[in-house]
């Protein structure tokens, strides 16, 4: 196996597991998003062309969780589709990203699970060459900061505290905090993906380490190891996504546990705002 397709390359974990396949000696293919899974046609080509896939292309969930069902259902249900079609005809193995929040009432979890069993359906009734790897909560260099920080529209929970943490600005909680997550580097969580596509077919794997971390309490973490002033206040929580919601790996793959290279983590930020101001 040597020529790997990884859709969305370009993204946080697309770029990190580039540089993963590229250290085991296989040459990944970029397919960005400048590029379209929804394009039948040429997944089906790009895919004929290629020893492997790996699908990370996905619409992440937006501040307003809802209101892009349409595009959300277009590109993690049915360019998923597209992907697992081609792999089929092509008859390489191919691994598909899930995310740990199953269960949630919102459009990127539902549609993440959809696809999930989708693929692991395919694997027990067409013997498909498919694994599903399950990212929690990722976080490390390079993922994109939200506005007024960056260019984001998918907020996520580490660039957030750690741009308000370093801006002296006030860390905005939405809800009690009291939610329990699972925070896994992006290394570890590339090293997963790029493993799953040699191991039997059929699983869905935990890139997570299953030990629990309040949001609260990830939020004092970084509020000292920036050495920050900033506050916390609590704001609403987002539809869709419960208040006490526990999204932690049950059977992890034992990945380095939180604060794991937040020191790293931290200057990355330090330097991109400096950067940008």
């Amino acid at each position: 196996m040597k020529n790997i397709l990884v859709t969305g390359s370009d993204g946080f974990i697309g770029r990190e597991v580039c540089r993963q396949l590229t250290l085991s000696g296989m040459i990944p293919r970029c397919f960005t998003r400048n590029d379209d899974v929804c394009d039948r046609e040429k997944v089906r080509v790009t895919v004929a062309n290629s020893d492997g896939v790996i699908n990370l292309a996905a619409i992440l969930p937006q501040a307003n969780i809802f209101g892009l069902e349409y595009k959300t259902a277009s590109v993690n249900i049915i360019g998923a589709i597209n992907v697992l079609d081609a792999a089929l005809e092509a008859d390489v193995p191919m691994v598909q990203i899930a995310n740990g929040n199953e269960g949630q009432k919102n459009p990127y979890a539902i549609t993440k699970q959809a696809t999930t069993e989708l693929c692991l359906a395919r694997a027990h009734h067409y013997q498909q060459k498919v694994n599903v790897v399950r990212a929690f909560h990722v976080y490390g260099p390079g993922q994109e900061m939200s506005r007024p920080y960056g260019p984001s529209n998918a907020p996520k929970i580490i660039p957030c505290f750690i741009a308000r943490a370093l801006t002296g600005e006030d860390i905005q909680i939405m809800g009690k905090g009291s939610q329990l997550i699972d925070l896994v580097y992006v290394e570890d969580v590339a090293r997963v993906v790029v493993n799953a596509l040699f191991m039997p077919y059929g699983r869905k794997i935990d890139a997570g380490t299953g030990l629990a971390t309040s949001v609260s309490f990830v939020a004092k973490t970084i509020i000292d190891a920036c050495n920050s002033a900033s506050k916390i206040v609590h704001i609403a929580g987002r539809m869709g996504e419960p208040p006490d919601a526990t999204v932690v790996a049950t059977q992890p793959e034992w990945l380095n546990p939180w604060p794991y290279k937040l020191t790293e983590t931290i200057d990355w930020y330090r330097h991109a705002l400096a950067r940008a101001a």
